[in-house]
């Protein structure tokens, strides 16, 4: 059976360079010693936060996602700004879309969201020790968001219906399961 392999970027080149997304064509020479072009598309590293309210209870927040062209529930969170570390981003998300801020944030994971053509990764956090912000920070000019607070139990349930479609989400909720 053969082992995985390294690829070599013989060539790179950017086709589109967007605010937040760029898009590249990699060159890269496969194992078999042939060459391969793969688009690739560059997004900035994102959070997501899992704010457990109480023992059993969670926030998660309703959006709508241009995207999907739906209204979403998901777990709150965001890009990575330039310079910031996860950490720092986990904390400024939280506040900004909860209204919370939290005593500790557990690191739980980072995982890739589709590696075969994007750069983008998330990185889980539980939030902990919640206690309202009387001063939040204001979202970003393009949110609209809806803050959901309901048992974990009820937030796995809408997995397994299919109410919760986001990958993201879905992937959080059962990182932190074994927490609740």
């Amino acid at each position: 059976m053969p082992k995985a392999k390294k690829e070599k970027i013989l060539k790179s080149k950017t086709l589109f360079k967007g605010r937040e997304t760029n898009l590249r064509c990699d060159t890269v020479q496969l194992a078999s010693g042939k060459p391969f072009e793969q688009d690739i598309v560059e997004r900035p590293n994102e959070v997501l936060v899992i704010p457990q309210i109480s023992e059993n209870e969670i926030i998660l927040v309703k959006q709508f996602r241009r995207g999907a062209r739906e209204i979403l529930l998901e777990l709150p969170g965001g890009k990575i700004r330039g310079g910031e570390s996860a950490l720092d981003a986990a904390n400024r998300e939280l506040e900004e879309e909860t209204k919370y801020k939290a005593k500790e944030l557990k690191r739980l994971t980072e995982a890739f969201c589709a590696p075969s053509w994007s750069t983008l990764k998330h990185v889980f956090f539980l939030a902990q020790g919640l206690t309202p912000v009387s001063q939040p920070r204001t979202l970003d000019p393009d949110e609209n968001i809806e803050i959901i607070k309901l048992p974990f139990k009820e937030a796995l349930a809408k997995v397994e219906s299919g109410e919760i479609k986001d990958a993201k989400t879905i992937l959080g909720l059962l990182l932190a399961k074994w927490m609740f």
